[in-house]
């Protein structure tokens, strides 16, 4: 699957009909598909294959600004405390878990989904990192709008019966109402914010993770098998591990800091020109009106994008128009 016949758009009504190989497919159940008010900032983006299957879509994710001030967001820190005594040569190094809402006002990468079927672990990495510098080039289109930092919340393990051994060793001792291996009624009912009214029934004072049965320990700040292609993913694009997970499954938030990320650090307004050389040209990423990410090749020449291949007819641009750019293969040194 070449990188050159992947599409980076906003979600659409029509992407969300019923039907066989759409959107729905790749959404687990209980997934919002309520599509972002304009005013709301946020931004839900799908990769597609052009082409082939009629436009196939790969991957999709949503871009929010702000998380946690209108409704309150939690995760856990993973931390830890010391208990020494000296005359008794003892020294116990203990990890803690500790509720809160570390990261309200940040921006996040949520609903990461994507197709499997068909396609293989090559392919699936391209679609997911062209998905994900194509938001990070939203991004930095937007910045106005985002806060410090950026952070993306990973599944925890399941069993094979949909399980979390972190839920069933530590959670579901304070709420029992519904098995939190299938979230997706609490979802439907109570719509994207559910996970804030089990939050205020988990305690508030620091949990000893040696108090916990030993596969709840074990899936602290791991990685669900089903996205073990995201850590080294994020890790490309400057986001890393930073000791908090989720309150459901254990599983492991990545952050960083928006204006140190690669792409952020590399994004670029320029203007656009036709006529390059198409052997000496590179593959960039082109933020485009109503939130399109079209991947083209060009050559920068100073403030001047020179293009080897034309922009669609629809998608036209004044001649002084400028575009955010950012090229597909990042600099190791971006100063």
């Amino acid at each position: 699957m070449k990188s050159s016949n992947l599409h980076v758009r906003a979600v659409s009504v029509e992407d969300l009909a019923p039907g066989k190989g759409g959107l729905r497919s790749l959404l687990p159940g209980g997934t919002d598909t309520t599509l972002p008010a304009p005013e709301s900032g946020e931004q839900w983006l799908l990769v597609e294959r052009l082409g082939v299957d009629g436009g196939r879509p790969l991957a999709c994710l949503r871009l929010r600004a702000g998380i946690g001030l209108q409704a309150p967001r939690h995760w856990y820190h993973v931390g830890c405390v010391v208990h020494a005594a000296k005359p008794l040569q003892l020294f116990h190094r203990q990890s803690t878990l500790l509720l809160g809402s570390d990261h309200a006002g940040a921006s996040e990468l949520a609903d990461l989904c994507w197709a499997r079927a068909g396609l293989s672990l090559a392919e699936q990495a391209a679609a997911l990192r062209l998905l994900l510098r194509a938001a990070l080039l939203q991004l930095a289109q937007q910045r106005h709008a985002h806060g410090v930092s950026l952070i993306i919340e990973l599944p925890g393990p399941r069993d094979d019966e949909g399980r979390s051994p972190f839920w069933q060793g530590l959670g579901r001792h304070f709420y029992a109402g519904e098995m939190m291996g299938h979230t997706a009624g609490l979802a439907a009912r109570h719509g994207p914010d559910w996970r804030a009214l089990v939050a205020v029934l988990l305690p508030r004072q620091p949990v000893y993770a040696s108090f916990l049965p030993a596969a709840t320990q074990a899936a602290i700040g791991q990685v669900d098998a089903s996205a073990q292609l995201l850590p080294e993913l994020l890790g490309s694009e400057g986001l890393a591990y930073d000791h908090h997970v989720g309150i459901i499954d254990g599983g492991p938030v990545f952050a960083a800091c928006i204006d140190r990320l690669p792409a952020l650090l590399q994004a670029r307004r320029l203007s656009l020109a036709e006529g390059g050389d198409a052997a000496t040209s590179e593959p960039w990423l082109l933020a485009l009106p109503g939130q399109q990410t079209l991947l083209l090749r060009g050559r920068r020449e100073g403030q001047v994008l020179r293009l080897a291949q034309a922009l669609p007819a629809d998608l036209r641009l004044a001649g002084d128009a400028l575009v955010w750019a950012l090229p597909l293969e990042l600099n190791a040194d971006p100063r």
